[in-house]
């Protein structure tokens, strides 16, 4: 929740964000734009913080992994884990991101992610964290691993 300012203006009140209030102020003393900035949620336990992703819309997200690893009979059964653990599995780009930012999280080999592939649906997608490679050979029902994330969304800075 914002802290916010009460202003009385001839016989109305308005009421504002302190923050941009402030801003405001800081903008007309000292004549120059101020680029509004955004905070996200820190890491809580147990989470490393991933990496940012801007998506088309201009949203950017934010990618937590979450604590814990596991093997799973199948892809519907880490979708499930993912969901339990209070996440999702997470897609090929934050794959890739977390096999550039934090492969040392994960063991060398094949994890699921939460994308079918669109033209075979009795296949998905996974990401192999030993050598980097997205494949979809393998079915569904095949044993792999699996980590989940969080996300969290803001407004792009762009």
């Amino acid at each position: 929740m914002s802290e916010t300012t009460t202003l009385k203006v001839g016989g109305a009140e308005v009421t504002v964000e302190t923050s941009a209030l402030f801003r405001a102020w800081l903008e007309k003393h000292l004549g120059q734009h101020i680029q509004p900035s955004f905070a996200i949620q820190a890491a809580r336990p147990g989470e490393r913080y991933a990496g940012s992703i801007i998506e088309p819309s201009g949203r950017m997200r934010h990618t937590f992994l979450l604590p814990g690893d596991e093997k799973v009979p199948d892809w519907n059964a880490g979708m499930a884990w993912a969901k339990d653990c209070g996440g999702d599995l997470p897609d090929r780009v934050e794959q890739a991101m977390l096999n550039a930012y934090l492969s040392d999280e994960f063991k060398p080999e094949a994890y699921w992610s939460n994308t079918q592939h669109a033209g075979y649906s009795y296949n998905a997608w996974y990401q192999h964290f030993d050598d980097g490679y997205h494949y979809y050979y393998y079915r569904k029902s095949a044993e792999l691993r699996v980590r989940a994330v969080r996300r969290v969304f803001s407004d792009s800075v762009i």
